[in-house]
Order: C-alpha cells, then structure tokens, then sequence
C-alpha cells in the first residue's frame, strides 16, 4: 500500500520564495535605485566624482540584487520543470526513476516528489503484473499459447546458435469432451489444474508448459532430444493414469489418460513453426491409434 502523501500545491515556503523572487526581479529595485540616486544627484546632473561613485554603487546593487532575484526564480522553477519532464515522461510509460532524481534538493517540491515516485513505482509493479498475467493462463497459471510460441521461436534460436538439441511436445487429454459432459464445467476445470500440477512436477529450470486451448498443453525442452522427451512424457502419461481425479463413480475414481506428439530440432525442423505443426500432427496421430499414446517419429 502506498504511503499518505499529504502536499499542499503552494507550500508556504515556496510561496514566499515566489514573492520575494518577483520583488527583487520586478521594478523595486530600480525605483529603490532611482530613489537613492535622487538623493545625491541635482539636475542638472553635477558629475562630481564622488556622485559618480555614488551612482555606480548605487547601480551595480540594483543589478546584483536583481541577479540575486534570478537565482532563486531558478532555483524554484528548474525543478518544477524537472518534475514536469517526469510527469510528462510517467504518462509515456517511462516508468524508471532517472527524471525524478533531477528534482532532488527541493524542500519546498519533495512532497510532489514523493508523490510522482510512488505513482511510478505502483505503476511499475502494475504493468509488470499485467505482463506477467498477459503470459499466463488464468485456470491453470502455466504460460498461455501466445507466450510458448514466442519461447519455442527464442529456444530454437539460442538451439541452433549453440547446436544444441530442442524438443517440443503437444499434448491432449483423451475424452476429456466426454468428460464435461459427464460431470460439469466445475469439476472439468479442477481435472485441468491437477493435470497442469502434474505436468510441472516433471519440469526442469529451463522447461516451459503451456496450456493451448481448452484440453491441450505444449511443452519446450531446450536441451533435450527427443530420447529424453519421451521419457519424461512417459512419465506424465503414466502420472496422469494413476491420478484420481476426485469424482468417485460405480467403478471407482474418475482417471483420465493424454496423448502427445514430439518433434526435436534440427531433425524435424528448423524453425518454430516447423517443430510446433509436427508435433501437432503427431499428437493427432497418436489420438487416432490411442487412447494413452506418444508419438515421435511418424
């Protein structure tokens, strides 16, 4: 939560700098200098030395005092521009604090410091949790179909950079229409989370699952060949049979068994789409000859 900032918009302080700035910048000094002036000089003008001293003192105060008036109008005002330039910036969408660092050493504008800080700041952690939400699936929290296309084009990229292997996998849940219609949406949605709980529980640090639509999950696997893919599909396969999915019915609890398509780089393409479409076939494959298969090489 932020904190309570509470400013005026003219703090006291400021507002007594504006008026003496204005005074000593507006015409006072200059009638104060005319003023003294008068009282040494007598028309017409008697160019004594000593007035001419006199007039010199008399002028270079009145200038030195208006200078003095131009330094703290600038020093009130190039902050206000600071903050302006970070105000306009915040409403771009620059959200780092550089602009605001430029508004330090004003007492009088620390308050609206503080405040355009903590609104970059929220609006910072705000648009990083949009980003982070606009990856995600809001069912189950594995990344969304948008997200895995982008990894699985970044993964073969960096694959054939360093020649390494990349395995992708396609995976659907076999019967899973059957099953909404046996036992609702509710319980239908709660079968898809345990399954997207199990997938992870096989994932390493760099592994990413996704869920692509409705009852299907993608899976990348930088660093692995297709040998290895399978084993680990294998596993989730054999995980996902045994788990019971908390619907209890005459022969017992409710199990649900998936199908997948493999593909690796560079052997079943080079390119993400390459790799993305073969392993789709292949899981369309497998569900004709399934329930409960994997498929990689046809």
């Amino acid at each position: 939560m932020a904190p309570d900032l509470k400013m005026s918009v003219m703090p006291t302080k400021l507002r007594y700098k504006l008026v003496v700035s204005f005074c000593l910048m507006s015409i006072l000094p200059m009638l104060a200098g005319i003023y003294i002036i008068s009282l040494f000089v007598k028309f017409p003008f008697d160019m004594s030395h000593n007035n001419l001293v006199m007039i010199s003192l008399v002028t270079l105060f009145s200038i030195s005092v208006s200078f003095f008036g131009y330094l703290i109008t600038k020093q009130i005002f190039s902050p206000i521009a600071g903050l302006t330039a970070a105000a306009h910036d915040i409403a771009e969408g620059k959200l780092d604090e550089s602009s605001l660092a430029d508004t330090n050493g004003s007492d009088e504008l620390e308050g609206l410091t503080k405040s355009l800080r903590v609104i970059s700041n929220n609006a910072r952690e705000l648009l990083s949790k949009v980003e982070k939400l606009s990856m995600k699936d809001t069912l189950t929290g594995l990344y969304n179909a948008t997200y895995i296309r982008e990894r699985l084009n970044e993964e073969i990229e960096r694959a054939i950079h360093y020649q390494r292997p990349c395995s992708f996998a396609y995976l659907n849940m076999d019967g899973f229409n059957n099953y909404v219609a046996k036992y609702g949406f509710e319980y239908s949605d709660e079968a898809l989370r345990s399954a997207a709980k199990i997938l992870e529980t096989h994932l390493l640090e760099f592994d990413r699952a996704a869920r692509i639509s409705k009852d299907e999950f993608a899976i990348i696997f930088p660093d692995k060949n297709k040998k290895k893919t399978i084993q680990i599909i294998e596993g989730i396969s054999k995980d996902i049979a045994a788990f019971s999915f908390g619907i209890k019915n005459d022969s017992g609890f409710s199990h649900l068994t998936l199908c997948a398509g493999i593909s690796e780089n560079p052997i079943d393409g080079v390119s993400a789409d390459e790799l993305y479409v073969k392993a789709q076939e292949r899981m369309r494959a497998a569900k004709q000859k399934g329930p409960n298969l994997i498929e990689a090489f046809i």
